[in-house]
């Protein structure tokens, strides 16, 4: 588990197609089992991280847990970026019937992407790239994890 700035992240490593995804920090507390479809979410977190680090104005994360959805909507502006958790009753995920937010996180950007960063490498180091493939059904995206940690040191 990672803890920046009061974030915290973890996800366990996927067993069968589901992994266990808990974040913490300020005011929230959350804990989800996750599928590995229709969307593979891990590899989405790891594109939005990315994409914090580069300054991009919006990422956003779905996590299906068969039926709720939750939305992790990432908004960055003058860099700093403000993380909202919308909990969905199923895959339709109409604005009307979002449950939240469920949880809401304001922090630098470069912070929120280097504890994003940190949980995948964790997350990485547990399981071999062919455990995560057989486990997830999708390959770990370690070239965007990679890019990912060259652009925070840099």
């Amino acid at each position: 588990m990672e803890t920046l700035a009061g974030l915290r992240l973890d996800i366990d490593p996927p067993e069968l197609g589901w992994a266990t995804v808990r974040m913490t920090a300020p005011g929230v507390a959350m804990e989800f089992i996750a599928s590995y479809t229709p969307r593979d979410s891990i590899t989405d977190l790891a594109r939005a991280a990315a994409g914090l680090a580069a300054g991009d104005p919006e990422q956003i994360v779905v996590w299906n847990t068969e039926p709720v959805e939750y939305e992790f909507r990432f908004e960055t502006a003058a860099g700093r970026t403000r993380l909202e958790i919308k909990r969905f009753p199923d895959y339709r995920r109409q604005r009307r019937h979002a449950i939240g937010p469920a949880g809401v996180v304001e922090e630098s950007s470069v912070t929120i992407a280097r504890a994003l960063w940190r949980t995948l490498r964790r997350l990485q180091g547990i399981m071999t790239a062919d455990e995560f493939a057989a486990a997830w059904r999708h390959s770990f995206p370690v070239g965007t994890v990679d890019r990912l940690g060259e652009q925070l040191r840099g």
